[in-house]
């Protein structure tokens, strides 16, 4: 089996919770991009909203994981102001050459995600094996969301990347 990380930014939860389902699925480690500084309340909100209109790259700790000791590594971000978070935006610079193999998911409030996963897409410098977007309304029942079954189904047939997932029975449609 070919070693898998997950790595996301979450502030809601969202896009936590969707990060631990992909990572059970593909028995991936998993990296939580963590802020040095808090974005709580109007004040964090106005930050968050300026750092990602702007494409600002905040600091961030020091992740536990190194990117390129896998074979494929799976970014999430949350959808802010149609755009990449910022930390993650901090956190794919940082990572930049070791990132050979990715695959992107998002999840948003209601639009942007487009723009943000070919913005993350950019930032990766090459093509996402394979995409994801959630929005925030689906995110509690995404083990069942088809979107979630294709994008594990995608990382199964990847030429470039043998990724052994388990069987996906459990996923059925609803």
């Amino acid at each position: 089996m070919n070693r898998i990380l997950v790595v996301y930014y979450s502030g809601s939860g969202h896009t936590e919770f969707v990060a631990r389902q992909i990572a059970s699925r593909c028995h991936a480690d998993l990296e939580r991009i963590q802020d040095r500084q808090p974005r709580r309340g109007v004040v964090g909100y106005l930050r968050s909203s300026l750092e990602a209109l702007l494409g600002l790259h905040p600091a961030i700790e020091q992740g536990r994981h190194r990117p390129g000791d896998y074979d494929l590594v799976i970014v999430g971000t949350p959808v802010w102001f149609w755009g990449v978070a910022s930390p993650v935006r901090t956190w794919v610079r940082r990572h930049h050459a070791a990132l050979t193999h990715v695959a992107l998911f998002c999840t948003c409030g209601g639009s942007g995600q487009a723009k943000a996963l070919d913005d993350l897409e950019r930032l990766c410098g090459h093509p996402a094996l394979t995409r994801l977007a959630l929005t925030e309304r689906v995110v509690p029942q995404c083990q069942r969301d088809p979107a979630l079954r294709r994008f594990l189904l995608e990382l199964k047939r990847v030429p470039s990347v043998s990724v052994s997932l388990p069987p996906l029975q459990d996923q059925a449609p609803a």
